[in-house]
C-alpha cells in the first residue's frame, strides 16, 4: 500500500472511532438526562415514578433516531464527496431509464 491508501484508511478509522464515541455518550447523556429529569418531577409533583418512567421509555426512540443521524452522517464522511457525486449520477441515470 502508498502512504495515500494508508492516511485515507487512518482517516476513516478515526471517523469510526469518533462515530463510536458520540452515539455512546450521546445515548448516555439522553438517558441519564431523562432519568434525573423524571425523578425530579416526581420528587416535585410528590408521585413515584410515573414520569421517570414515561421519560426513560420516550428517550429510546430519541436515542435511536440521534444514533442513525449519526451514523449515516459518519457514512457520508467516509464515502468522500467524489464517491458522493457518482452515487447522485448513478441515481439520477437509474431514474432515466425508467
Amino acid at each position: 500500500m502508498d502512504k495515500n491508501q494508508n492516511r485515507v484508511r487512518y482517516a476513516r478509522n478515526l471517523v469510526l472511532a469518533a462515530t463510536a464515541g458520540q452515539v455512546g455518550c450521546t445515548t448516555v447523556v439522553l438517558v441519564l438526562g431523562a432519568l434525573f429529569l423524571g425523578l425530579w418531577l416526581d420528587s416535585l409533583l410528590g408521585v413515584k415514578g410515573p414520569f421517570t418512567i414515561i421519560l426513560l421509555v420516550a428517550s429510546i426512540p430519541v436515542s435511536l433516531y440521534l444514533v442513525m443521524r449519526m451514523a449515516l452522517r459518519a457514512a457520508r464522511a467516509i464515502q468522500g464527496p467524489e464517491q458522493q457525486d457518482e452515487d447522485a449520477v448513478s441515481d439520477t441515470s437509474i431514474l432515466k431509464e425508467d
